[in-house]
């Protein structure tokens, strides 16, 4: 019964990741702040809360703490790229609980990504632990950002934060989808190609829409 179960969650979180991976490259190809690209990133964001949620049991299940880490990280990235957004529309200018809990969850995992990895790395055969320092040392060096930027006065824009975080929450997904797929590729290959392409991109994102939504556009940008 168990196996059985674990089967319909696997193959609902294929299908989930796939709405994801599909949804994510629309929001990414539409004009940000109209109604379409809005809809693909709500389509996304849902459809990556299931794959989140779902990687845990079955990740615990195969007992990969690699995998489950990996969840973790790619779930605080879309939570974390909803929540500039929604503290935004919302005018929230305190840090409340959800930020303190969100952001600060990941730099506790990212804290263990990052020890766990360099620890397997230093002790044997290093197999994904650098990906693991990699994706932990992101994570952590992202969410502690943030408290700052939500502590301080001025900050980021929040285009780039939100950008940034859902770009690199995209970029898990395509990792994920590598890696299940293209088993041609080295392990190390699978597992950071995607950054290595993706963190550029965002980059040039924010670099074309910081313009467009910076204070003195917000009321033709919306």
């Amino acid at each position: 019964m168990l196996d059985v179960t674990l089967d319909v969650l696997l193959a609902a979180h294929i299908l989930a990741g796939g709405v994801a991976l599909l949804a994510g490259a629309g929001a990414i190809v539409t004009k940000k702040g109209r109604t379409r690209h809005n809809q693909l990133g709500k389509y996304y964001g849902l459809s990556m809360g299931f794959v989140t949620t779902s990687a845990v049991p079955l990740s615990i299940a195969i007992e990969s703490w690699f995998l489950l880490a990996i969840a973790v990280f790619s779930g605080y990235l879309v939570l974390a790229g909803y929540r500039v957004i929604d503290r935004r529309r919302n005018r929230i200018e305190e840090i409340e609980a959800i930020d303190w809990l969100c952001h600060g969850s990941m730099i506790v995992t990212g804290v263990a990504m990052v020890g766990g990895g360099g620890w397997a790395s230093l002790s044997g055969d290093p197999g994904l632990a650098p990906a693991l320092v990699v994706f932990g040392a992101i994570g952590g060096i992202l969410a502690a950002h943030e408290l700052r930027t939500l502590s301080s006065e001025g900050g980021d824009l929040w285009i780039d934060r939100h950008i940034t975080f859902m770009g690199g929450a995209f970029i898990a997904t395509v990792t994920a989808a590598v890696t299940v797929n293209l088993t041609m590729l080295p392990p190390l290959a699978r597992w950071l190609g995607p950054t290595v392409v993706g963190v550029p991109l965002i980059l040039y994102a924010t670099r074309i829409y910081r313009p467009v939504f910076a204070p003195t556009h917000a009321s033709t940008a919306d």
